[in-house]
């Protein structure tokens, strides 16, 4: 297949593919960038971090995915949907390591990894809800949909975070300021327990140490995206040391308190695998978009580009005469096949000028879509109309 654009200078560039599509350049770009580019070709790697799913670059009893999960939440939190200012998903966590609800190593390295990430153009705040999408995407689970345009706090906010050792009403009463009802409570505590689990030198009364490998025991057997939290809670055996073992006696048995808020109903429901995606993509999503409306706008639900240009530059030579045209175009090729791009330009009086074509130079993959990408560095001659 061979893909024909027409472009006026740096005009935004899109076909009429068969859906409406956002106009580049845009806002999002980068952010789309970071989420549909894990390899291949001008990659960024983000998704490289959580694949495998039970993959940590920090070595034995770590799960890089459920500390991307975790994050998000924690971040989330401390929001209150009643008083302002309202929190939400902030990056407000990197002024709150120290104050004793966010604890465990993970939420460092988390913030060092997306440190490496950020930019002028990506908010840490986005990078914590995408860290959310990759975990989830990468493990196996549903798809939850991206928005973009989170402002990163520079102060901490309030403290809130729900700790083990609460009691149910607490519970309740916390989520309920964070905008969530019961049963959004015990969906958002069972899908973010579908990863990781709980390290005994950071909760010591919840896991005795010495008692598991590496000092680390799962919320349920396995280090993917399943309902096995649901199942096993309802059907047994249970593991879950928020649920069992010595937590009931310290108090912290945190899972038993959220899941019989409703008398289990939900956690019932969740044991069949289609309502428990179904579910977590829905609290998911409603998680990472709690934001600070008084100063924040999502964007729509991010798309990867049907064709994106990456990089583009025009060089003028001899007062115009000469026009150096470099950069990429990105085609999405995850439901067609494309063997080269052309571009035709057209100059400022709207006469068609010569036509450039440009061959596969590379490919690059997310966790759902593939793209090729053809290099643009071709010499216009006599094209100092397009300005």
């Amino acid at each position: 297949m061979k893909l024909c654009l027409t472009t006026f200078g740096l005009i935004a560039l899109f076909l009429g593919l068969g859906e409406a599509q956002v106009t580049w350049p845009n806002a999002i770009d980068e952010l789309e960038d970071v989420i549909f580019l894990n390899t291949g070709y001008r990659s960024r790697g983000f998704g490289a971090h959580v694949t495998p799913c039970d993959f940590s670059e920090f070595g034995p009893g770590r799960q890089t995915a459920a500390e991307w999960l975790r994050i998000g939440f924690h971040d989330m939190a401390t929001t209150n949907v009643f008083n302002p200012p309202h929190g939400g998903i902030d990056a407000s966590i990197q002024f709150e390591l120290n104050d004793g609800e966010n604890i465990g190593l993970g939420f460092n390295t988390t913030l060092v990894t997306y440190g490496g990430i950020y930019n002028s153009r990506l908010s840490v705040a986005d990078l914590i809800a995408l860290g959310v999408y990759a975990s989830t995407r990468s493990c196996g689970g549903p798809i939850v949909p991206m928005r973009g345009g989170r402002v990163d706090a520079t102060v901490a906010g309030p403290i809130g975070v729900p700790q083990p050792q609460n009691g149910q009403g607490l519970f309740i009463n916390q989520f309920t300021r964070m905008g969530f009802n019961i049963t959004d409570m015990i969906q958002m505590t069972a899908c973010g327990h579908t990863l990781g689990g709980v390290h005994a030198g950071d909760f010591p009364n919840i896991v005795a140490p010495g008692t598991v490998a590496n000092d680390f025991q799962l919320f349920d057997s396995t280090e993917t995206f399943d309902n096995l939290i649901a199942t096993r809670y309802i059907n047994g055996p249970d593991t879950d040391p928020l649920a069992v073992g010595i937590s009931i006696a310290s108090g912290r048995n945190a899972d038993t308190a959220v899941f019989t808020a409703d008398n289990n109903v939900t956690l019932q429901a969740m044991t069949n695998a289609a309502t428990f995606n179904n579910m977590c993509q829905s609290i998911l999503q409603r998680m990472i978009e709690v934001v600070d409306p008084t100063i924040v706008t999502l964007s729509p639900i991010i798309a990867p580009y049907e064709v994106k240009p990456e990089g583009l530059q025009l060089t003028l030579f001899s007062a115009g005469a000469t026009i150096l045209f470099t950069g990429d175009i990105r085609v999405r090729t995850t439901t067609r096949s494309v063997s080269s791009v052309s571009i035709t330009y057209i100059d400022r009086n709207g006469a068609a000028g010569g036509t450039i074509t440009t061959t596969i130079s590379g490919t690059a993959n997310g966790f759902d879509d593939s793209f090729t990408v053809g290099p643009l560095d071709t010499e216009l001659v006599g094209y100092s109309n397009v300005w």
